[in-house]
């Protein structure tokens, strides 16, 4: 039976984080990977290129040595063993588990924020302070998008859950209390 992507991305990522969590290069092994993703991000017909027909089996292991030239031990082992198991279009997905499992562990989260203007510095460093001490995060890393419909306030997207503070929404949530 095969595995979907997301079992393959969980096991290699806790095998991977539980390894260099141990060793104490954590740091290092998610800045490894953060570069590594972005080459792959560069290169959309990488991965394609290495799981696919195009090219021989040795024109693969050679763009396989050279992708891991640079790279620690781990993540070059993680290189090689993805590709050895056909599961080099899983290697970014692997990727991500593992910065989900590192966000968890420094406490740090990622909020999806819209406004209806672009925030200035001191509105974006209120909100980030209100969302570590409402998620218990140490850090908080804003996406930030603009949105003139929403009028005005913020919609904020965080662990699955959303605050809709926006203008919009308020209007909309007054019109349907008028309308009963």
């Amino acid at each position: 039976m095969s595995l979907d992507k997301q079992t393959v991305a969980n096991r290699y990522a806790k095998a991977l984080f539980e390894l260099v969590d141990e060793n104490n290069t954590l740091d290092q092994t998610y800045q490894e990977l953060t570069a590594l993703r972005q080459v792959f991000e560069d290169n959309a017909a990488l991965a394609p290129v290495l799981s696919g027909v195009q090219l021989s089996i040795s024109e693969k292991k050679s763009l396989i040595d050279d992708l891991k030239k640079g790279f620690s031990q781990p993540v070059s082992n993680l290189i090689q063993m993805t590709f050895d198991y056909g599961r080099i279009n899983d290697l970014v997905a692997i990727i991500d588990e593992f910065e989900r499992r590192y966000d968890a562990k420094i406490k740090r989260v990622h909020a999806d924020v819209v406004t209806a203007i672009q925030l200035d510095k001191q509105q974006r460093d209120q909100l980030k302070a209100k969302l570590a001490q409402r998620f218990g995060a140490k850090e908080v890393v804003l996406h930030e998008q603009v949105d003139p419909e929403i009028l005005g306030g913020v919609i904020v997207r965080l662990n699955n859950k959303t605050l809709d503070g926006s203008l919009s929404s308020k209007i909309k949530q007054i019109r349907r209390l008028l309308v009963r």
